[in-house]
């Protein structure tokens, strides 16, 4: 279910550590119900080249490694984003204040662009480390500008597979339902999910997911995928045409 289980994957510190992070590793290993392993002044191509991965734990990060990349939790692109006004589709389609499910969390930028923009958000990841990494960097990471870090902090996650959570949820019970399924070239073009491919589940069950959303959904289901994708007009996505991008925003609006 995870595609963690299959993957031979350890816990430990940056080279630099001390007793203090080698206890607090161990609690991380025991919350990913991982093994614990000593550094003993490896390099990560050493460690790799016995391990599928490793849970790194710094002193004020934690980053996952695998084959040639690293994923931690950064502000970069949210940060921009918000700088820039970068965002007027996604805002423009949600009345402040909704109450809005993001179910492909993933690096939690659209969370986080959500919440900024005084929305109550509940954030849902299916993978377990993907998850964990970014929940700790949302209630951990100093951010410089207030009101950046009192939207991450307002967000609620829960690792779960976003369809077994609709599942358990009642009819109309969030204004918004946004997801941004993971296909291959999404991340193959963004920048920012670089770190996140080795982890990342390519296979989302778009027919059954939308049954679902459509009873959970009060107001919209809103859905951001690659200009190319097929999803807006095979599902009857209402597409936000926008130039010299390569995203684009859908939406299925059940209060017209």
């Amino acid at each position: 279910y995870y595609n963690m289980l299959t993957k031979n994957i350890i816990v430990t510190t940056s080279v630099k550590t001390s007793d203090e992070l080698i206890e607090i590793a161990k609690n991380h290993a025991l919350n990913l119900e991982l093994d614990f392993y000593y550094r003993n002044k490896k390099t990560i191509k050493e460690l790799l080249s016995s391990f599928d991965g490793l849970v790194v734990i710094y002193k004020n990060k934690i980053s996952y490694f695998e084959d040639n990349s690293e994923l931690f939790f950064h502000l970069d692109t949210t940060a921009l984003k918000l700088k820039n006004n970068d965002n007027e589709p996604l805002t423009e389609l949600i009345p402040q204040s909704s109450s809005v499910l993001d179910c492909t969390m993933g690096l939690a930028s659209d969370s986080i662009l959500l919440s900024y923009y005084g929305n109550k958000v509940t954030a849902l990841e299916k993978n377990k480390i993907i998850h964990y990494i970014v929940s700790d960097g949302l209630r951990n990471y100093i951010a410089s500008d207030n009101k950046i870090l009192s939207a991450m902090r307002s967000i609620t996650t829960h690792n779960i597979d976003c369809l077994e959570y609709l599942k358990k949820c009642e009819d109309n019970s969030f204004d918004i339902i946004y997801f941004d399924p993971m296909f291959s070239h999404n991340i193959k073009e963004s920048m920012n999910l670089s770190g996140i491919e080795t982890l990342a589940d390519y296979n989302f069950p778009t027919e059954v997911f939308l049954e679902e959303a459509r009873r959970v959904a009060k107001n919209k289901i809103i859905v951001k995928a690659h200009f190319r994708d097929n999803i807006f007009e095979k599902y009857n996505f209402k597409r936000i045409i926008r130039k010299n991008t390569k995203f684009h925003y859908g939406f299925i609006d059940f209060s017209d």
